[in-house]
């Protein structure tokens, strides 16, 4: 789950003075330092007595136990990054004393954790709870029941956060139900509120978007395993369950009544893809809706109506809708933009769904998340873990010291089930032969997962969205040590936020260290072996997988963007594709050091045996790969931008091209390369836009790079980090961490 593991799921219990310098004035000083003692003593009195117990602190947080508790904590800013835990039920009906209307969000910019403790705060009245989540702040299992809102949504305005096993009911004159704007992560919420408003209305969001003003942000919100019961109503863009999204939305339902005017849907009003104006994310992003039904009535006045989603546009490209079903009969709706309509017999058939690769309970075949149930009694299938799933016991306490041990598939799949920022650690290697993803094992994480040395070995995943063995690692995410042996991922899907890798789609802000991947891995865009997007660090790590895809394709990494870096790495697999397609990285926008490739690469434009394209930095690399493209065709890199540099590389595979054909460069537009090297006689040819072409003897001769300030083992002219190795006459230079191999 989030920070904790699930406490409880509504009613059913899951286990959670300075001394002085003269003698006359010792008297004087024992007073003061009797009265500051005193003073401070009580100051600390009154801080523990604030709110009703506890400090703030991680492990002692503020106790709300009472109304006016609660309306000190919207009235104490200072407050607002600390912990808190709900400690009983709150009633702020405002005709009770003390109570009021409020005009405003009770709890303004939240930066903190805030634990309901499974408890509820019932009859808020005017505005929302919180004004916004900022990103890294947490609500957790918490009810806000028999609201009536007129100025916002229930619990939060706008979420950049993680809002986790929350829920809403009554009447709510705003976006969403629950949320108004989410760009953040919502997991395993509902709400059963009555919600009408404008534009960009939800039954449990009103809009799940990217949020432009943050440079780096990659993609857009996430909902997913969340429902929504209550009527909506609005006048554009508006849907049972979100209003409109260019996030992403998975396992998830809605039996809402829905009607508007313009872009209505019985699950999402409009769909759509969304073009990045900053320049500092992916091309495109979000416009995801995977494994979600509707059964709920959809009318409106307007155009693009749907049982399933209203509308499906963008700015360059529709959204995708995958895996999803409405039913026809219920709905009053034939047609919608995406998902298939099903009869309502149908739509009561679990063989419907599992065809669909939708996880169940009791069936591993499509995985082992155990998301999806039928009731007893027959009906729709429900959110398992929202209806009294108990997921597996981890053993450890998922701390640094202790961690949650990981010792088979099933363990596995209830990592979704725990704090996504906990530590993990395999105990015994794991074999997932025979289960079929649809979606990453682990879609979000931000902890710790140690693979001991271990390997987990099969994995097959075929759908689309952040595909991988984890989906996106988020802030503070690490992965290390692990092997991951034999996957078999395919993603589908156009839009270009969306990256397919082994280890994780898109590496946000994490590490992944000492890791390696083999097997096959393909997809649209932004397809590596061991990551599809990186935007922090890969260290020390390898990939032998197949990669196939069409634009921004890598052996190791599709595309690294700004901030991103890889670090002693290497890839060996053959790897294929359009645009933008490289041995070890498909488009760098970062710094690629002491790293290298061999294999095979193929493609069109912008094909080079390390990188496809350079906008930023390589040193010294190499690539063995042998390379064949159309235009931009090079040894090293097809592409070498404007102020981007390569240094102390060099390339010996065979190259092969019909334009801007280079040894080691094949087309440099204004950038450096400096001291660099291609054989003229293993590549075939005796051009390149940079570089210096020598002989094969003269590649394998010490001092045709020693010349050139090269840094070996054994010298010190040229430094002392002893970056190079060779075996002169035998083989081309090695870089420090490759094993020597005498021919």
């Amino acid at each position: 789950m989030t920070s904790e593991r699930i406490s409880r799921i509504w009613g059913t219990i899951l286990l959670t003075i300075p001394t002085g310098h003269c003698e006359r004035s010792a008297a004087i000083q024992t007073r003061v330092v009797v009265a500051t003692t005193v003073l401070l003593l009580t100051l600390g009195a009154s801080a523990s007595a604030k709110y009703s117990g506890g400090t703030g602190d991680p492990n002692d947080p503020y106790q709300i136990a009472t109304a006016e508790d609660l309306m000190l904590l919207g009235e104490s800013p200072k407050d607002y990054d600390k912990h808190f835990t709900l400690t009983a039920d709150i009633d702020l009906d405002p005709n009770l004393p003390g109570r009021k209307v409020f005009d405003r969000a009770v709890i303004g910019i939240f930066a903190g954790d805030f634990d309901g403790n499974g408890h509820a705060i019932s009859r808020l009245t005017g505005t929302g709870l919180f004004g916004r989540l900022e990103s890294g702040a947490e609500v957790r299992d918490l009810g806000v029941v028999d609201v009536n809102v007129t100025g916002g949504s229930a619990l939060v305005g706008t979420n950049e956060g993680v809002v986790a096993q929350c829920y809403s009911s009554g009447i709510v004159s705003g976006p969403g139900g629950l949320v108004g704007a989410n760009c953040g992560e919502i997991v395993n919420c509902y709400s059963t509120s009555a919600v009408s408003g404008g534009s960009s209305v939800g039954g449990l969001v009103g809009a799940n978007y990217v949020w432009r003003s943050r440079p780096g942000w990659p993609d857009g919100g996430l909902v997913t395993r969340c429902y929504s019961t209550g009527t909506v109503s609005g006048e554009e863009n508006v849907g049972g369950l979100v209003g409109v999204s260019c996030g992403q939305i998975s396992n998830c339902y809605s039996t809402s009544a829905v009607t508007g005017g313009a872009c209505v849907g019985g699950l999402v009003g409009r769909n759509y893809e969304s073009y990045d104006t900053l320049g500092v994310g992916p091309a495109s992003v979000g416009g995801l809706v995977a494994q979600c039904y509707s059964i709920g009535a959809v009318s409106g006045s307007g155009e693009n109506m749907g049982g399933l989603v209203g509308s499906n546009t963008g700015q360059t490209e529709e959204g995708i809708v995958s895996e999803g079903f409405w039913d026809t009969q219920t709905s009053g709706q034939a047609a919608s933009a995406g998902g298939i309509g099903k009869t309502t017999s149908e739509m009561k058939t679990v063989s419907t769904f599992l065809e669909a690769g939708w996880d169940f309970i009791e069936e591993i075949e499509n995985g082992i998340h155990e998301v999806w149930q039928m009731p007893e009694d027959g009906g729709y299938p429900v959110l398992a873990i929202l209806n009294g799933y108990i997921p597996p016991e981890l053993q450890g306490m998922g701390t640094a010291e202790n961690p949650y041990l990981i010792s088979d598939a099933k363990d596995m799949g209830a990592i979704i089930y725990y704090s996504p920022s906990s530590c993990y650690r395999l105990a015994s290697s794991i074999d997932l032969s025979g289960i079929r993803w649809s979606t990453s094992v682990i879609p979000q994480f931000a902890g710790t997962f140690d693979g001991n040395g271990l390997t987990i070995s099969h994995l097959t995943i075929e759908g689309c969205g952040n595909l991988g063995l984890f989906g996106k690692l988020d802030s503070g995410a690490q992965v290390k040590e692990l092997g991951l042996l034999d996957v078999n991922i395919a993603g589908s899907g156009e839009i270009q936020g969306l990256s397919v890798g082994g280890i994780a789609g898109q590496n946000y802000e994490g590490s992944i260290v000492t890791s390696c991947s083999t097997g096959s891995v393909s997809g649209v865009s932004r397809v590596g072996g061991l990551v599809g997007t990186n935007y922090d660090s890969i260290i020390a790590s390898s990939s032998s997988c197949s990669v196939n895809g069409e634009s921004y394709v890598g052996g190791l990494v599709g595309h690294t963007s700004s901030k991103g870096s890889v670090v002693a790495s290497y890839s060996t697999g053959s790897v294929s594709g359009t645009n933008w397609v490289g041995g070890l990285v498909g488009v760098n926008w970062a710094s690629i050091i002491a790293s290298s490739s061999s294999g095979s690469v193929t493609g069109e434009a912008y094909v080079g045996g390390l990188v496809g394209a350079n906008y930023d930095s390589i040193a010294t690399s190499y690539s063995s790969n042998s390379v064949n493209g159309l235009g931009s065709v090079g040894g090293l890199a097809g592409y070498n931008d404007w102020g981007s540099s390569i240094t102390h590389c060099y390339s010996i595979g065979a190259v092969g091209g019909d334009h801007n054909v280079g040894g080691l460069v094949g087309y440099n537009s204004d950038g450096t390369v400096t001291q660099c090297f291609w054989d003229t006689q293993t590549s075939g040819q005796g051009t390149s836009a940079g570089g210096t072409g020598k002989t094969t003897a003269e590649m394998q001769t010490a001092s045709t790079f020693l010349d050139a300030g090269w840094d070996f083992v054994g010298e010190t002219a040229n430094g002392t980090e002893d970056t190079w190795w060779i075996l002169e006459g035998q083989d081309y230079p090695r870089l420090w961490w490759e094993p020597i191999i005498s021919n």
